[in-house]
């Protein structure tokens, strides 16, 4: 039982970039140390459990959620998905950092106490060069993100954001972007209010870029979209 209970652990760990490129010894070793949860949607894993674990997505998304307690504003600078990880700036510093992941459907993640991990990250190399890719990818996300807040109207932000979805959709031969983006968490990924999204989406509606149906959106026109970012984006 055991046995096959850590070989399913080893197939999807070996999905995971941050675990790309390690040998056989070390996933049979690493994996035991592994407990597999799940999450209801909207469930919340907060900056103290993140401080304490380390996660693997292997189904479902989460969002990263910064929020203002003074006002109850909050914004959005990540999606994640499956066969991501989190929270690995806890990883480096051993600090708690303030941000939440919020399910925004039925997750099963696997989960680690984060001392393994550290522990991992001094004595493999390879494990050390993948979390360093990793924080230069969170980086740029970052940079980007900050780039678009302070340079784009709400407008130009939404369609950016759109388009990168559904690029990333297109591999998959779908026009749907999967996730699950109500008005609300539109809004916190760029940094509007709910009000302003719904009135840019009704735009894009009308002029037959998208569908919206039960925060699902349906990209229509990719090439329109395009269009629209093309002197924002590189594409």
């Amino acid at each position: 039982m055991q046995k096959k209970k850590n070989e399913k652990i080893i197939h999807k760990l070996k999905k995971t970039f941050f675990f790309s490129q390690m040998d056989d010894a070390f996933f049979e070793m690493a994996a035991p140390h592994f407990q597999q949860i799940s999450l209801q949607k909207s469930a919340t894993i907060d900056s103290e459990k993140t401080l304490k674990y380390f996660y693997v997505i292997i189904e479902g998304n989460l969002k990263t959620s910064y929020l203002n307690p003074e006002n109850a504003r909050s914004i959005t600078p990540f999606l994640l998905g499956e066969y991501e990880v989190f929270d690995i700036v806890p990883v480096v510093d051993k600090k708690e950092n303030m941000i939440d992941y919020i399910a925004l459907d039925s997750c099963m993640l696997l989960k680690i106490e984060a001392h393994y991990i550290r522990s991992w990250i001094e004595k493999y190399p390879q494990l050390n060069t993948n979390l360093l890719q990793c924080l230069a990818k969170k980086f740029r996300e970052m940079e980007e993100f900050s780039r678009s807040l302070v340079f784009y109207d709400t407008k130009t932000r939404l369609a950016n954001l759109l388009l990168k979805h559904a690029i990333k959709e297109q591999e998959n031969s779908s026009s749907k972007i999967t996730k699950k983006l109500s008005h609300e968490t539109l809004s916190e990924m760029i940094g509007s209010v709910r009000s302003i999204v719904t009135r840019d989406l009704q735009e894009l509606k009308r002029e037959g870029i998208i569908l919206d149906k039960r925060a699902t959106i349906i990209v229509n026109n990719l090439e329109k979209l395009k269009e629209r970012c093309a002197k924002y984006i590189d594409l």
